[in-house]
């Protein structure tokens, strides 16, 4: 199993103490782009996809997570059975 598999398998149970940095990783991975960062908040952008836009905090709130995986789900079903 590869660390990214390792990463997806880990936001996918959606743990309470998820690292800014990790879902940044899995957001880059699936093609969003971190158009800028305006105060404590970074903008994620993809063409033909919605929006997000994440507090740099850690831990990640498990609503952002939510939005996320539902922004992601066809990246992730492509690494994760």
């Amino acid at each position: 199993m590869t660390r990214k598999e390792k990463l997806y398998k880990r936001i996918l149970s959606k743990p309470k103490d998820l690292r800014f940095e990790e879902l940044e990783k899995v957001l880059i991975n699936c093609a969003y782009i971190c158009s800028h960062i305006k105060g404590s908040h970074a903008i994620f952008t993809k063409p033909n996809s919605i929006t997000l836009t994440i507090p740099i905090k850690t831990p990640v709130k498990s609503y952002l997570i939510d939005q996320v995986l539902t922004a992601v789900e066809d990246c992730l079903s492509d690494y994760v059975l």
